[in-house]
């Protein structure tokens, strides 16, 4: 029959055993007498039949019925004599200390829900931390009988039994999809924690923080969504461009009105200028075309609307008419303005834009001199 030396103590020297038992295997005897040490970030259980009897918190105890009486309900009746009288009890040292950066992973892709494809493979991996809460329950529900149980042996177990579920269900609390996840892995991990803490709970553990380090999906989702992020930064350049655009064009109206004229306004004169500079330029190349023929007669068809609205902007506050000179009409409009010299610059663009004859424009430069 295994027996326990005098002094029943373990010690952890690479910090990752969570449990431990003692002796490892069969039952241990134990006299009457001997010292139990459990340090700091320890507990000491007592089983018997498989089942906890007395746990100890840290300290130096020496096991006598008159110090230890809890122990005496199941060693009391036992036929082993007396004085340093033995009694057969297992103990396990459970580490209640915190035990961190452990690590989670998915195995294999999953599935999580996305706003925009439906659905994603992704892999996650992270890390957490534990400590145990409750020896007692611990000890049966997850260490059993094995001898020594490790932080390896949880992280596979926490892992496949509750983190992998619950990242599915944390994803769709989120509503966010696939490409803004990252900037949510903070509320992702708490989302988790939250969710398997109470599970958790019930094993004598407790999740003391969980986080999310990476999210990733198959490389064809991946080409998948850089395609799509592609298109719509496109579409969204040309939309702001063509914003743009148009509060350029309704600044310039803006400007233009301001003035007392319009872009209309504007490209007509540009346009006659512009003819009026390339006289008898055809098609062939020499004389004039029916297209300059038509061009001309819109021409002359639109000086009599342009001159009145000249007029317009030019009459005086009375709204009198100028009285009408031997000149042709577009030089006795010119001839209603107030001032010489802007009279003399109406007469120049009109001969510029081929309103006039040069004939007009030096007799009525004349006139406008003498004026002066």
């Amino acid at each position: 029959m295994p027996q326990l030396a005098q002094i029943i103590e373990f010690q952890d020297t690479v910090g990752d055993v969570l449990a431990a038992r003692l002796p490892a295997t069969g039952e241990g005897v134990i006299e009457w007498g001997s010292q139990l040490i459990v340090r700091e970030g320890q507990v000491a259980v007592f089983f018997r039949d498989g089942k906890a009897m007395a746990t100890f918190e840290p300290g130096r105890y020496v096991l006598t019925t008159q110090n230890v009486p809890v122990l005496t309900k199941f060693v009391t009746g036992l036929v082993y004599g007396k004085g340093n009288t033995p009694f057969r009890a297992e103990v396990y040292y459970v580490a209640t200390s915190l035990h961190r950066d452990l690590k989670w992973g998915t195995p294999s892709p999953v599935y999580i829900p996305d706003p925009i494809l439906l659905q994603i493979p992704i892999r996650a991996n992270g890390r957490f931390a534990i400590r145990v809460t409750d020896a007692s329950i611990f000890v049966p529900k997850v260490v059993g009988t094995r001898p020594i149980f490790r932080t390896r042996d949880i992280e596979d177990y926490l892992r496949a039994q509750y983190i992998v579920a619950a990242l599915t269900d944390g994803v769709a609390s989120l509503g966010k999809s696939f490409v803004e996840l990252p900037r949510y892995y903070r509320e992702l991990g708490i989302g988790v924690k939250a969710i398997i803490s109470p599970e958790v709970a019930t094993l004598g553990v407790e999740m003391t923080e969980l986080a999310v380090n990476s999210v990733t999906t198959t490389e064809e989702i991946r080409q998948v969504l850089d395609r799509n992020a592609g298109i719509a930064s496109e579409a969204f350049a040309r939309a702001r461009g063509t914003q743009l655009e148009l509060e350029a064009k309704a600044a310039g109206a803006a400007r233009l009105a301001e003035a007392g004229t319009s872009y209309q306004q504007v490209g007509m004169a540009d346009a006659m200028k512009t003819m009026a500079a390339n006289p008898g330029q055809g098609s062939g190349g020499g004389g004039s075309s029916a297209m300059d023929t038509g061009v001309n007669l819109g021409l002359a068809m639109m000086m009599p609307q342009m001159m009145g609205q000249m007029m317009q902007n030019q009459q005086p506050v009375g709204g009198a008419a100028a009285p009408q000179g031997q000149n042709p009409a577009g030089v006795a409009a010119v001839a209603t303005q107030a001032d010489p010299f802007a009279k003399l610059k109406q007469l120049k663009e009109l001969l510029d834009m081929g309103a006039i004859t040069k004939e007009d424009f030096e007799a009525k430069k004349a006139e406008l001199l003498k004026s002066i």
